[in-house]
């Protein structure tokens, strides 16, 4: 059998693995994944947790234990799409589809390379696993997979994770602090002028919605920009807001209020004082500072999500910051809130942590080699999102993320470059035949 990387991308991106909390994936995927890889020889089985699957193999044994970890899993379509999400629609070398570039793709990648391995006898333990939980947090994929792997004695030496851009070594990311900000419905009456206000995310030089990719200063959040517009128009007040509200770790496409302008000559109305309230700070809480390691990313405060039930608004914030403080990051919020929000609650979990690799790591000096070996320009990067390779990290793996060429992570016409993607199965192909080098070779 002779893969066809377009076929198998073709394949993949028609399962309907959307993951938003509610939606999960059928065990389809994930078998389709091992039928491939026990065709090549490795010894297959798909691990649940939660009713979250991850298809997992592995083959051989010997000097050391690989894992190569990718997810199946992506998230919700939003608007703005070309084409359909949920059919592949290639233009030369760029293939677009939700899920092309995060990170079906990878999985092309490595199915590709367990074809190569099938002709190879490398004295290693190789394993491959594909979790279906990634982008709500990986608790129920990496998560369970880290575990399983302990109890089996299969901990990895060292750890590729596919889920990157760029062919860029990856070895630092920051951690996710997820926070859930509650206020409680607050209906006043005033006299006013009624209008709509529609404002837009902007992102500079991409699609993509990815909260991590944010570069505030030249990119612009629906929901901070809309706080602006408050203090912008400092007596305008709020009966609602609505969006293209999808996910955690998805900046919305749009945000619109309905305010009312105070004017005596107007019609008595009902607002919401506390929702006036939230959304006039939310300028404030994006600037929250509060002690972290340095980054070249900064630290991304993004509220993306607005939601109500019964009386009670709750707002999602999705910071992205190098440290697992939470509580320092709780403290900092509530000054900045104190006096300007009747707060219901404010919660802030401290994430599963940052990843700070050694850059001259052996795994990052063999990845390296092989790079420079099959004429691949790269650099040594902090990747932007999170990732799988926080459950690892602590438990003292040698690890990077690393992926293909593409754009649009998260937003409409996501795409990836075919080419790359043959290239990272040869690079990965390579790189464990370096690792099987003596030591001092690297």
């Amino acid at each position: 059998m002779t893969l066809d990387p377009v076929e198998l991308l073709e394949t993949l991106v028609a399962f309907d693995t959307r993951n938003d909390g509610e939606m999960k994936a059928t065990r389809k995927c994930p078998e389709y994944i091992n039928n491939i890889l026990n065709d090549f020889g490795f010894h297959t089985e798909i691990i649940e947790s939660e009713g979250y699957t991850t298809a997992f193999a592995r083959r051989g044994h010997g000097k050391f234990k690989i894992l190569f970890l990718a997810h199946f899993d992506i998230v919700p379509f939003g608007e703005g799409w070309d084409s359909d999400p949920l059919k592949l629609k290639v233009d030369g070398d760029k293939a677009y589809g939700r899920g092309t570039c995060d990170d079906k793709g990878n999985i092309v990648s490595l199915l590709l390379l367990a074809e190569k391995l099938a002709k190879s006898d490398f004295p290693c333990t190789i394993m491959t696993a594909v979790s279906g939980d990634e982008e709500i947090g990986g608790r129920q994929g990496a998560g369970a997979l880290k575990e399983y792997l302990v109890k089996q004695g299969l901990f990895p030496d060292y750890v590729v994770v596919a889920d990157g851009s760029g062919q860029q070594i990856i070895h630092r990311r920051r951690n996710i602090l997820p926070t859930y900000i509650k206020v409680k419905e607050r209906m006043e009456k005033i006299k006013g002028r009624k209008e709509t206000v529609r404002i837009e995310t902007e992102t500079f030089g991409t699609n993509t919605r990815h909260s991590a990719y944010l570069r505030f200063g030249v990119d612009r959040h629906a929901m901070i920009a809309a706080s602006k517009y408050l203090d912008l128009n400092p007596y305008t007040v709020i009966e609602t807001v609505r969006g293209a509200f999808l996910k955690s770790n998805v900046v919305p496409d749009w945000v619109e209020m309905d305010v009312i302008h105070p004017d005596e000559a107007g019609a008595e109305s009902s607002y919401d004082a506390a929702l006036t309230d939230l959304m006039r700070s939310i300028l404030a809480m994006s600037q929250v500072a509060f002690p972290t390691k340095p980054s070249d990313k900064g630290t991304n405060i993004c509220p993306n999500i607005l939601s109500k039930e019964n009386d009670l608004w709750t707002l999602y914030v999705d910071i992205r910051s190098m440290t697992n403080d939470g509580e320092v990051v709780k403290a900092a919020f509530q000054d900045a809130l104190k006096g300007h929000v009747d707060l219901f609650s404010l919660k802030v979990h401290a994430g599963i942590g940052y990843v700070d690799c050694d850059p001259d790591s052996r795994l990052i000096r063999a990845a390296k080699w092989a790079l420079e070996k099959e004429g691949i320009p790269y650099r040594i990067i902090e990747g932007f999102g999170g990732s799988d390779s926080r459950y690892f990290a602590g438990e003292g793996a040698d690890l990077f993320d690393f992926g293909p060429r593409g754009d649009n992570v998260h937003g409409a016409n996501e795409w990836v470059s075919i080419e790359s993607l043959k290239e990272n199965a040869e690079v990965f192909h390579t790189l464990i035949d370096v690792l099987l080098r003596k030591p001092g070779s690297l």
